[in-house]
């Protein structure tokens, strides 16, 4: 088997990176020659003071993507892959993701993504700072004031203590009046506070989510719910108690009518926008029962389809739907002749669309990795208490280190053109070699990989009446 050999350094002689780089690539010779692999290459990362350098890492990485074959890397430990236990994880999971495989000279007790994990549970849950901030918190709390933003219908009052807003509490009022008297559903509530050119705080429409989170809200009886505490009358109620309990019970009873849906991702899920109102086009799920009338016998029926959100959520827009399995089928169609050599070469030189990559795409691109990294790291503290298992987060994880992975790839690149490595044609003709490689492997990806893939080359997809257009990242 062809082995890498991956070795860090300090060029501080006081940091406490073991081994020196002869030493290690010794040990890295001595393990080739004792277990019949051949030394292809090797990676050093240098750290220097406080600076880990993680550069040769994403080197050896791009090796091992672009020669494709079966690779040992050959590690001495786990401290030399990363100090740090955060990112030693996402490095594991990154390596698993590649399908390659990782010795780690030294001998060690245990799985390494269960050690590493173990080691940033210690880490993360030996720091007392966060607890002190929250105990702090707690007791203002206790005490009645206010602890972050206030809800609609509140502000927070020179005594730090929530005040009414008048005009914003006469909406809550009648969001409860609404529902409580006269029937109204959320989804006509919204409707109607939006016909009525009732805004919300920020002058944007009401959702059906919106109205929601406002009729589950206790703020509104006056009690402050913070920490696992309640704490009664700490500031004025906009409805009485007995009305928000009662319409508790009526959102109980009308979720349990609906029943339980299990829900499947959705593959074009956040790249769809609808052709009329040009708001996104949301993944729905449906069940309908019913009885044959020649048999009797009592049939279910899934349905799974894409919903205009401005229909779905604020109830306007006209009724723009389409069936799951026919958009994503017409969309890889619509891919097929995008690909084509003629329209190929027409979109390098003039792309559906010329933003400036600079300044909108990048801006996108950096909001995606930090959206990644707080994912990573709910994952990390769900392994950490044992809501999920380390194979579930070596799964779960993995998604995310390779949806993250194609992400940088393409920020990278807008970097290169900025600096002159690369011209803005050769950058498309990477989305299009990336557009070639989603369509050949199109059935043999598993559902994680090809959405990863689809994000990396899809601008967006936008559904008129009666055709779609496919925009590229380019």
């Amino acid at each position: 088997m062809k082995a890498i050999g991956y070795f860090r350094v300090a060029s501080d002689v006081e940091q406490d990176v073991p081994y020196t780089l002869k030493e290690q690539e010794r040990i890295f010779s001595q393990f080739c020659s004792e277990n019949g692999h051949e030394a292809v290459t090797a990676f050093v990362d240098m750290d220097s003071g406080l600076r880990v350098s993680g550069t040769q890492y994403r080197s050896m990485l791009s090796y091992i993507w672009k020669n494709k074959g079966d690779f040992i890397i050959v590690i001495k430990s786990l401290r030399h892959l990363r100090p740090d236990p955060q990112e030693l994880i996402q490095c594991l999971i990154e390596l698993d993701v590649l399908s390659v495989k990782v010795h780690f000279i030294d001998s060690m007790r245990g799985e390494p993504l269960s050690i590493a994990l173990h080691s940033w549970s210690e880490q993360h849950h030996g720091d007392k700072t966060g607890e002190r901030v929250k105990e702090a918190m707690k007791i203002r709390a206790i005490h009645g004031k206010g602890l972050g933003k206030p809800p609609f219908g509140y502000r927070i009052g020179s005594d730090h203590k929530f005040e009414l807003v008048p005009e914003e509490a006469e909406t809550i009022a009648l969001i409860f009046r609404l529902y409580s008297q006269e029937g109204k559903g959320v989804r006509l509530i919204a409707r109607y506070l939006n016909e009525q050119k009732i805004t919300t705080r920020s002058g944007g429409r009401w959702s059906i989510v919106g109205v929601r989170d406002v009729l589950r809200n206790r703020s509104y009886v006056g009690t402050s719910s913070r920490f696992g505490l309640r704490v009664p009358g700490s500031h004025p109620a906009i409805v009485q108690f007995q009305v928000f309990e009662k319409v508790q019970e009526n959102l109980t009873a009308r979720a349990s009518h609906r029943g339980h849906i299990v829900k499947t991702p959705f593959l074009l899920a956040g790249m769809v926008y609808c052709g009329r109102c040009n708001n996104k086009m949301t993944g729905m799920n449906r069940s309908q029962s019913w009885t044959s009338k020649k048999s009797g016998i009592k049939r279910t029926g899934a349905y799974r389809y894409y919903q205009c959100q401005s229909k779905t959520n604020q109830s306007f827009c006209q009724y723009n739907t389409h069936k799951a399995a026919d958009l994503e089928a017409s969309v890889k169609t619509d891919l097929h002749r995008l690909s084509r050599p003629e329209n190929r070469e027409k979109l390098i030189s003039h792309p559906q669309r010329i933003p400036d990559p600079q300044v909108s795409e990048q801006t996108h691109l950096k909001k995606m990795i930090k959206s990644f990294e707080r994912k990573f790291r709910t994952y990390l503290e769900q392994a950490a208490n044992g809501e999920i298992t380390v194979d579930e987060l070596r799964e779960l994880g993995g998604d995310v280190v390779r949806e993250r992975r194609l992400v940088e790839e393409r920020l990278n690149r807008i970097w290169a053109e900025s600096r002159g490595e690369i011209t803005a044609e050769q950058r498309r003709g990477y989305t299009f070699r990336d557009l070639d490689d989603l369509l050949a492997r199109w059935d043999s990806l598993n559902f994680s990989a090809k959405r990863s893939l689809m994000r990396n080359v899809i601008d967006r997809i936008i559904v008129r009446d009666d055709y779609i257009e496919t925009v590229l990242w380019l």
